[in-house]
């Protein structure tokens, strides 16, 4: 929560951090037998449950208009010059006065509000009749039947006056301490209520972006993509999107220091929103790769053409701190027309295609266009499935289901993995034929972060319910390759009020293998803020002790199938005696997967080992076993 003037830190963050029912909407009557402003639990809650802004507002109206009888409240915003006011609440009012008092400048003898928000003191005006403030006023005030007015400022981050709540009368009068009370409560409501809605606003428009760069991202790409297929199944007219990726960064980045690599990236976006910024489709995807729509094309030729002219533009030295530097590109071309309406798609389908176009032109070196080919594409088998798989995704059909790892010692819960199920309409699709679609058709990022967002939310829940453990959730190589993704996991941390070492990522040694020095870092930030680190499947064939070397992992898990194995394979048992040494010298939790009878824990527990895992103690279900 943002800081506000007149509110200490501590009371904010302790509002923020407070769990809070679900309230009925704003035009519903307000709950309960206490409305008192001063416990601003009806108005915190509803800025919690993210209500709109203007619902807020009446909500924080009608509460004082219920306490101070005869009133009529008000709130004014200033607006973004600092200069003006505009209506923001003020259902009780008629309408010809909130019409003649909206964009009101504001400035000493300018009414109530106006001087309010000006001089950033409360403001009464007992009788607006004999108030010379009210001169320029007063027709619409006596039009209206006010007669009293009083208004106090509500300010924000620096002072900084946001708006006034006010409350009018039909008839003169001065208020009591109490009723001046209740308006220092309302003005700080409003407030927060303001401020919040500043920060969503804005957070919303950060999605929207790419940090880096200022270009727009994947997301706004996304939605021009909606509109180009609907204007190409009206028109006939055909499109391209043109993938590329920015060669030869590892070494720039190596060599001369990440600032330039950064102002390398900054200057492409620089030169691909000078050639398309007007129509708006250039956009930033991640990292080295961005993306171009083109629409409105008459042939793939034409398209094939504004490619080159990209490619040309993009080769051209760049200067850089002195230094003229010149990158290689590599680009994939898709190109759509009436035919997107043939059969069902995902909308970001002509991303993937021309990423797969992409992949095939690296086989060139660089300044190479590819085109994409339906007949070579190996993910074209899987469109259905990636657009069942997207709408799961999007309508909340996948789940989570939790499998308990246990301490062996006293068979007690220590934390639940989540692990991923699909239930359609048809049935359930099982995780081995969904996520191998998802990695080819570029979902596995959204669904990863999906099944992150949601194994919190539920953990706040059970842990609100008196439930004490943790979770565990898998890591993809697309999700190690964000490098937004420790910020992500720290801010749903905050978000749900969890103790981040209640929270284990997971990652297996086969994601060790493929990811980049990227993923090394995202890692070890992922640790700064706090989450445990487990490696998964050890010693499935991948096993290479340079992990262990290169990271101190939080938890080690024996692959299942050693524990499978362990009664009549002397290799297996003597592979588990020497990973529950190695982990107990490293400091490292130790975990045996795939536990399922009773003989297998009291072997492994003889041996050192802590943790299970196994249908002995549990298997997947959609909440904690206990």
């Amino acid at each position: 929560m943002a800081e506000l003037s007149g509110v200490e830190p501590d009371e904010a963050a302790a509002a923020d951090a407070r769990g809070c029912p679900v309230l009925p909407s704003p035009q519903e009557p307000a709950p309960g037998p206490s409305t008192r402003l001063c416990t601003h639990s009806d108005i915190l809650n509803l800025i919690v449950q993210n209500a709109s802004l203007p619902d807020i507002l009446q909500v924080i109206t009608a509460l004082v208009e219920r306490e101070i009888s005869g009133a009529r409240a008000s709130i004014l915003l200033l607006d973004e010059d600092g200069l003006h006011l505009q209506v923001g609440a003020g259902p009780s009012l008629p309408a010809e006065y909130n019409t003649a008092i909206g964009g009101a400048l504001i400035g000493p003898n300018t009414g109530a509000c106006g001087t309010a928000a000006y001089e950033k003191r409360v403001v009464i005006t007992a009788s607006i009749a004999d108030d010379p403030a009210w001169d320029a006023w007063r027709p619409a005030a006596e039009a209206a039947r006010l007669a009293a007015c009083w208004s106090t400022p509500f300010l924000g981050l620096h002072n900084r006056v946001l708006g006034t709540f006010a409350v009018y009368f039909d008839h003169p009068r001065d208020p009591q301490e109490s009723e001046l009370a209740l308006l220092h409560d309302a003005g700080y409501l409003a407030a927060v209520a303001v401020q919040h809605d500043h920060v969503r606003r804005l957070l919303r428009e950060t999605a929207r972006t790419n940090p880096l760069t200022g270009m727009p991202n994947r997301i706004v790409l996304i939605e021009q993509l909606r509109a180009a297929e609907a204007d190409a199944a009206e028109t006939g007219q055909r499109f391209a999107v043109i993938q590329i990726g920015v060669d030869g960064m590892a070494p720039i980045n190596e060599s001369l220091g990440l600032s330039v690599g950064d102002a390398v990236l900054r200057i492409v976006a620089e030169r691909l929103t000078a050639l398309f910024g007007d129509s708006g489709h250039a956009a930033h995807l991640w990292g080295c790769d961005f993306a171009v729509l083109v629409d409105a094309l008459g042939s793939d030729d034409e398209a094939l053409a504004v490619a080159e002219k990209l490619r040309d533009a993009l080769a051209e030295p760049l200067e850089v701190e002195g230094m003229s530097l010149v990158v290689g590109v590599i680009m994939g071309l898709a190109v759509y027309g009436r035919e997107v309406l043939d059969g069902p798609r995902p909308i970001d389908e002509p991303l993937r295609t021309a990423n797969v176009a992409m992949e095939r032109a690296k086989a060139g070196g660089n300044q190479q266009i590819g085109v994409y080919d339906a007949k070579s594409d190996p993910g074209a088998d899987v469109i259905l499935l990636g657009h069942a798989l997207r709408r799961g995704i999007d309508e909340e059909e996948l789940t989570l289901a939790y499998q308990p790892v246990v301490t062996l010692a006293e068979d007690r819960v220590d934390h639940y993995e989540a692990l991923l199920r699909w239930n359609t309409a048809q049935g359930i699709v099982p995780p081995d034929s969904f996520v191998p679609v998802a990695e080819q058709t570029g979902l596995v990022g959204d669904m990863g972060r999906y099944a992150l967002r949601r194994a919190l939310a539920e953990l706040a829940l059970w842990r609100a319910r008196g439930e004490q453990a943790g979770v565990s959730v898998n890591l993809s190589v697309r999700q190690l390759s964000d490098e937004r993704l420790p910020d992500v996991i720290a801010e749903l941390i905050a978000e749900y009020a969890l103790p981040a070492e209640c929270v284990t990522l997971e990652v297996t040694e086969g994601v060790m293998l493929t990811t980049s020095a990227v993923g090394w870092d995202v890692l070890n930030r992922i640790r700064d803020v706090g989450a445990r680190i487990s490696l998964d499947d050890f010693g499935t064939g991948f096993s290479q002790i340079n992990y262990l070397r290169r990271f101190r992992f939080d938890e080690l898990k024996i692959d299942r199938t050693f524990v499978r194995d362990m009664d009549h394979d002397v290799a297996a048992r003597a592979i588990i005696v020497g990973v529950i040494a190695f982990a107990r010298e490293a400091g490292m939790t130790i975990v045996a997967e795939g536990i399922e009878h009773r003989r297998q824990a009291d072997w492994l527990r003889e041996l050192g080992c802590t943790h299970g895992q196994g249908y002995l103690f549990g298997a997947a279900r959609p909440e904690p076993t206990g």
